[in-house]
């Protein structure tokens, strides 16, 4: 039962090497033999006060070297910005979105170089909600790996260049009628889509004049559309939330969830405070009801199968197997509405614990929230029912001001990937996504890209992706 720990796979797996070097104080070998066999050394005639005093002057010499300071020349503006006084930092308002975290947020900066993001309390939907992704996301500024031009098969290109080879070879496929894919992470800009939009409605329906055998007159013959079509993948899908809503109230959406409101909340591995969702906005909401000088405190009950944020932060947090998910669902059900699901056995120590939260749950009608994080349509259904039974649409739960986030469907981007290996797709273009990274079966996803006579990725980075790419096309940074 003992617990075994190593430093790398040699040592796990003892290899020869590993053996040989564990027996060495040092891992390689001090050229002292060399320097004791050389004739010279007995020569040396050094004695110990001169040795010390070389010692101590060596050490002398090492302190003052590490005192020394680099000496950085300041020039003045010659026409200085109003905005700008040298030392003093100047903030802005902007906003963070990355496919996965949204959050409205303040930008610290020191003559023109953002060095610290805060989330904006005074603006915005968050509300000054932050999770530590986005505050880390002032390094990617200064990273050194992100691209500072296009580049073209591997070798760095002009923007002229790669821009005039990418539009012919668009122009060929729509031509010929080929397909054209955009695939890209959950857009929620208005004016990022305006201009897809554009960009797929550039492919339409296009006229040629041909003449005609018979009567030698010019005619006007309209050709088929070009098969564009643009594709929303999310890294962490919410598919069956979307389909689940679409199944119980007939719209394909996200509600918003105002867990200020909420009494009572209940979580099914739904780490709201740090990863589901949007929790730049419900970490804000949840605090507030954690505050005792507001009148109440939330009762909180948690289920997960890893230790998470929102777990920690839990009055009561009940671990569970992640196949228990829609056992625990169903068990709260059952304690609720008294509808018991068929062919469903609820284990004894989840239904002692799902009597108790349903006792406080049905206590707080319409002041409570229950969620769960599973990309199961059935479980997500079951979730919906009894929240419906608690009342709780229209009060902690809206349906007619939807989060315009997690658009993704997982059977189109199943249909992409499998058109991608088959060799049916012309023209692949890439925003926002890394799928090579990021899907189940990347690896083979990343082999069929040389399928596609045209790839591009407008990635900040040579990621996974975009080093399999025809073109690499980087976006800009954020701030």
């Amino acid at each position: 039962m003992n617990k075994t720990y190593w430093k790398g796979l040699d040592e796990k797996h003892q290899s020869p090497e590993f053996i040989e070097k564990s027996t060495k104080e040092f891992k390689e070998d001090l050229p002292i033999g060399e320097f004791i066999a050389d004739e010279g050394a007995s020569e040396f005639k050094t004695g110990r006060r001169d040795f010390l005093k070389f010692l101590g002057f060596g050490v002398a010499a090492a302190t003052l070297a590490s005192c020394e300071a680099p000496v950085i020349k300041s020039i003045p503006y010659v026409n200085k910005p109003e905005d700008i006084t040298p030392g003093v930092a100047n903030w802005y308002a902007s906003a963070f979105y990355d496919g996965n975290d949204f959050a409205n947020v303040l930008v610290k900066a020191r003559e023109g170089r953002p060095i610290w993001v805060k989330g904006n309390n005074s603006f915005g939907l968050t509300k000054g909600g932050m999770t530590p992704r986005v505050a880390a996301s002032v390094l990617n500024l200064y990273n050194g790996d992100r691209l500072k031009g296009a580049y073209a098969n591997g070798v760095e290109a002009t923007w002229s260049d790669v821009d005039s080879a990418v539009g012919k070879q668009l122009k060929a496929i729509a031509d010929k009628g080929g397909k054209i894919r955009l695939l890209t992470n959950t857009i929620i800009s208005p004016s990022t889509q305006s201009v897809i939009n554009d960009f797929m409605s550039s492919f339409g329906s296009k006229s040629t004049i041909v003449i005609d055998e018979v009567t030698g007159q010019e005619m006007v013959q309209n050709s088929s559309s070009v098969d564009v079509d643009h594709i929303q993948y999310d890294a962490v899908s919410y598919s069956a939330l979307r389909k689940a809503n679409k199944e119980s109230f007939g719209k394909n959406l996200i509600p918003d969830y105002d867990f200020s409101k909420a009494k009572v909340i209940v979580g099914i591995e739904a780490d709201f405070l740090a990863n589901w969702l949007l929790p730049t906005k419900f970490n804000v909401d949840y605090s507030e009801t954690r505050k005792p000088e507001n009148g109440f405190m939330s009762k909180h009950y948690h289920f997960d199968s890893v230790l998470s944020l929102t777990g920690a932060n839990a009055d009561v947090r009940t671990p569970i197997k992640p196949s228990e998910q829609g056992l625990v669902a169903a068990a709260l059900l059952k304690e609720i509405t008294g509808k018991s699901l068929s062919g469903v056995t609820i284990p004894e120590n989840i239904g002692a614990v799902a009597k108790k939260i349903a006792a406080d749950l049905k206590s707080a009608k319409g002041e409570s929230i229950v969620v769960a994080g599973s990309n199961n349509k059935e479980i997500q259904v079951i979730i919906n029912a009894i929240n419906v039974a608690l009342g709780n649409y229209g009060k902690t739960i809206d349906l007619d001001n939807p989060l315009n986030i997690k658009k993704a469907d997982d059977a189109k981007v199943e249909a992409l990937v499998k058109d991608v290996e088959a060799g049916k797709v012309d023209a692949l273009l890439m925003y926002g996504v890394n799928p090579v990274y990021t899907l189940p079966n990347g690896a083979a996803f990343g082999a069929a890209l040389s399928n596609v006579p045209l790839s591009v990725s407008f990635s900040e980075y040579r990621d996974e992706t975009g080093v399999l790419c025809n073109y690499n096309c980087p976006d800009h940074n954020y701030l």
